[in-house]
């Protein structure tokens, strides 16, 4: 008797595990991080409504980050290595951007209606990159410093990928293309993020 209990307690605490896991993933949104400099011409970046892009300045120069067309605009105004913008999109549709004194430096944003996002804890400043994937490699980099365990979950919240790295550089060379959710735990603190595979 005892024991179908603790069976059942068992199954419910798994079940609302992962109805807060499901949940967690449909209610809130992403935030996505890339590098601005002379090393990045044509950025295509996709997202969802609501989802915030993060530039942040590397390298030489002074750079600007200015709508040339679209639904959205902003300006970020000059700055040099080491400056972060942020930009939430609620529209959806194109805008393209560029670096007004270097032509070179340009990208296009394109936001879809939101079908599926997920919670984010900053606690780790999580930053992947690149985001859309195109090669076998991601780097991960964190504000935290340990071990990375790495969960790969698909739309579906089946884990596709689970493994531990002490380095920045994950090989998903096994990931078929897709959309999956990436959570990244270190000391116990872990931190979601949307994850693209092309």
């Amino acid at each position: 008797m005892f024991g179908n209990i603790v069976d059942k307690t068992n199954i419910m605490r798994k079940i609302t595990f992962l109805l807060f896991f499901t949940l967690n993933f449909l209610t809130a949104q992403t935030t996505y991080n890339f590098d601005w400099s002379y090393g990045t011409p044509d950025q295509q970046i996709e997202i969802e409504v609501g989802d915030t892009v993060n530039w942040t300045w590397t390298g030489g120069g002074t750079h600007n980050l200015i709508v040339t067309s679209g639904v959205e605009t902003f300006d970020s105004g000059y700055h040099t290595a080491g400056w972060e913008f942020s930009h939430t999109f609620n529209e959806v549709g194109v805008t393209d951007y560029t670096c007004t004194p270097h032509d070179d430096m340009y990208g296009t944003v394109t936001v879809s209606s939101s079908t599926m996002s997920i919670s984010e804890n900053n606690n780790l400043n999580v930053r992947i990159f690149p985001n859309p994937v195109t090669s076998n490699f991601i780097t991960i980099k964190t504000a935290t410093i340990g071990l990375k365990n790495i969960k790969l979950y698909d739309i579906n919240s089946r884990v596709v990928l689970n493994t531990s790295i002490d380095s920045e550089i994950l090989n998903i060379d096994n990931v078929s293309p897709g959309v999956y959710f990436i959570q990244v735990t270190i000391n116990g603190q872990s931190e979601v993020s949307k994850l693209i595979v092309r």
